[in-house]
């Protein structure tokens, strides 16, 4: 079975044996009613999964006048009716004397004072979204309050029913309509066969409309039982309907903006016995796929990958070109079995890539995990590697 961050990603990732690369981000924007907001030199910053902004500028364009206590620094802004409390280092501030809990407190960089935006714009009586395609943060002042709780409120169903394995409540959360809709089987299954814990970090309603709405969400899908699974941190996209009485959300629709995956580090440091015969084949068929790689012989490299799987065709597409276009030498090192039955295993390793001839490349080292199963003829072969992280090597 291919292992997926999230139990309605079943439809939508496929894995694949390859080289891996990450885009750079462009700098966060906040708009106002679709006004961007000038922050001159003091972009806004991310700091974990909250974004903070320099207090003035937010503070001035929301209307309140600002107060700076340099001796207890504390930052308090007011306007009629309405009056916010924080303070440097601390994650507790309070609106009209009610205390809340931030999650990331008010700091100072390069001498200017930064506060977390979502508290500022939400505490003021705004709307916060995230445009995950433009890396803008958007506030409004018109969405519905009734939109965005029912909103939440399909989430916070979506994350119960994840984690208690209810694959009838998950479903019935899912339009009808939606060729997600035909996951079921898949769905069940899953739940059947893992336990996990999911929460959601983050979420940001990009767009509301009368039918339908948009929703970006950052969450973390950790194993708790079953077969071998890496713990995961995932970018999603929604798209949502209403429901048929109008009373409600569904989703339609889901994207994965990205994934990173975790390995835990008591599974990398748990001894996991393995007879020798099985050891010696796992780390050979990682090895023999890495010769073939280095030789570029693309029909040898496929050879160690198990035909079912959805990395077969990809990478062989893959490795076409990159033979084509790099002469490249791959390394395995530290390789470790983290998993093993009967039919199925995980290696863990440490690959590092270098170009020998080619355009420009950027050599990298990465920690990875491949999965295999045992085919009816006994002999091992890979079904995916994931890339857990990866860094340049200097020349």
């Amino acid at each position: 079975m291919k292992l997926v961050p999230g139990f309605l990603a079943v439809l939508t990732l496929s894995g694949v044996i390859s080289l891996s690369a990450a885009a750079a981000e462009r700098p966060i924007t906040v708009q106002i009613d679709q006004q961007k907001l000038n922050l001159t030199t003091n972009a806004p910053v991310k700091d974990h999964d909250s974004i903070l902004i320099p207090m003035r500028p937010i503070f001035e364009k929301l209307g309140l006048n600002l107060v700076w206590n340099a001796k207890t620094n504390t930052i308090t802004a007011a306007k009629e009716g309405l009056t916010i409390t924080l303070q440097l280092g601390s994650k507790k501030a309070s609106v009209n004397g009610t205390v809340k809990q931030l999650a990331t407190a008010p700091k100072m960089i390069n001498n200017v004072t930064y506060v977390p935006l979502r508290f500022v714009s939400e505490a003021t009586g705004n709307s916060v979204t995230w445009n995950a395609a433009a890396n803008t943060v958007e506030i409004k002042s018109n969405q519905s309050s009734a939109d965005t709780k029912g909103i939440a409120e399909l989430f916070d169903k979506y994350v119960t029913y994840s984690n208690k394995g209810d694959s009838e409540g998950f479903i019935s959360l899912i339009d009808p309509k939606s060729p997600l809709a035909a996951a079921g089987p898949q769905l069940k299954q899953q739940m059947s066969t893992f336990s996990t814990t999911t929460a959601i970090v983050q979420m940001d309603i990009i767009d509301v409309q009368a039918k339908e709405a948009t929703v970006h969400t950052i969450e973390t899908t950790d194993k708790v039982s079953g077969p071998f699974m890496l713990n995961s941190k995932s970018e999603y996209v929604y798209s949502l309907t209403r429901n048929a009485d109008n009373s409600g959300w569904l989703i339609s629709s889901i994207q994965i903006k990205g994934t990173q995956y975790i390995l835990p580090d008591a599974m990398l440091k748990a001894d996991i016995t393995v007879p020798k015969a099985d050891e010696d084949q796992i780390k050979a068929v990682l090895q023999a796929n890495t010769d073939y790689t280095n030789k570029e012989d693309l029909d040898g490299m496929l050879s160690t990958i198990d035909e079912t799987s959805p990395a077969y065709e990809q990478s062989k597409q893959i490795y076409k070109q990159i033979f084509q276009t790099y002469d490249l030498e791959t390394k395995v090192e530290s390789p470790k079995i983290i998993s093993y039955s009967a039919d199925e295993a995980a290696i863990y390793a440490v690959l590092t890539v270098k170009k020998l001839k080619g355009p420009q490349f950027n050599d990298y080292r990465s920690e990875t995990v491949t999965t295999l199963k045992k085919s009816a003829d006994g002999k091992w072969k890979l079904v995916q590697t994931y890339t857990l992280n990866a860094e340049a090597l200097t020349k």
